[in-house]
């Protein structure tokens, strides 16, 4: 598992807001035991507190800010601590694959629209139970990592070996067959994140791609510039203090756009700068 200081920002920035959360629910509500009396609110439990204010209702939908917050609600060890690793796990490759903002807008969709697909499902009578956790979200960041690495293998639910394409769909068999279970799991929030991950997904596949590169059509690139990038630099320490530059420029491009948003001139670049890399470290 990836080291946390090499976690992609938005990953680490996710897992913080989350541990801050569940460490007030937890350790002050629960194990200190910490009260307060709220105006309008009455007498309670911080933890009971940090439910009734961040918790989605469905059968409450206009409260909008609710549609957020519950998806950095956990209270209970053991729901924090696997919805975390799920992030962790999964999430990393995902956003070192679209980018900061692609993974950043589809997890926040996907929650979002996990909590509506729970209340369209209450207004069909299916079910009213209040809905906390990540779970939505990460189902959709799933659906994400199941397009990107389907032949990559996982242990599904920490013991079986399985590849992703063929998880991705036992997750969602048993999501439907537990939904009317009444076993207290969102399973209705967790099929609205698949619904909404394959949603995202396509769009990203099939439409923000291609309206990003109409907003910002690919630089012509003179003759004088192809000679450029592949001569040697007549000043070594000059062109390599450039070319230190301009690789950093794309590194950024592909940690807010993804690796698919490079263009030919761009890969090629990261090739040659690998391979005169290897020749500095007298690699072969």
């Amino acid at each position: 598992m990836t080291p946390f200081r090499f976690l992609p920002k938005a990953i680490r920035i996710l897992l913080i807001v989350n541990a801050a959360v569940f460490a007030i629910a937890f350790v002050l509500g629960s194990v200190m035991g910490l009260h307060l009396n709220l105006p309008g609110a009455g007498y309670g439990n911080i933890r009971d507190y940090i439910v009734y204010f961040g918790a989605f209702f469905p059968t409450s939908p206009l409260e909008a800010w609710r549609y957020l917050t519950y998806m950095f609600v956990h209270v209970d060890f053991w729901h924090f601590v696997f919805n975390m690793l799920m992030l962790w796990m999964f999430g990393g490759s995902v956003a070192e694959y679209m980018g900061a903002k692609h993974f950043t807008a589809m997890y926040l969709f996907c929650g979002v629209f996990a909590a509506f697909f729970s209340f369209m499902l209450c207004m069909a009578g299916l079910t009213n139970n209040p809905i906390i956790g990540a779970s939505g979200a990460l189902m959709g960041i799933f659906v994400a990592c199941y397009r990107f690495f389907p032949e990559s293998r996982l242990l599904l639910f920490f013991v079986v070996p399985m590849k992703l394409k063929h998880a991705m769909w036992v997750m969602v068999i048993f999501d439907l067959i537990m939904a009317p279970s009444g076993d207290g799991v969102a399973h209705f929030a967790h099929l609205g994140g698949v619904v909404a991950g394959f949603i995202y997904m396509y769009f990203y596949e099939n439409g923000f791609r291609k309206l990003h590169n109409i907003r910002k059509p690919r630089r012509r690139e003179s003759s004088a510039d192809n000679r450029q990038d592949d001569s040697e630099a007549i000043e070594g320490e000059v062109f390599y203090v450039d070319e230190q530059k301009r690789m950093n420029e794309i590194l950024d491009k592909v940690n807010r756009e993804g690796i698919q948003s490079l263009n030919e001139s761009e890969r090629q670049f990261l090739l040659r700068a690998g391979d005169k890399l290897r020749r500095r470290r007298g690699g072969l």
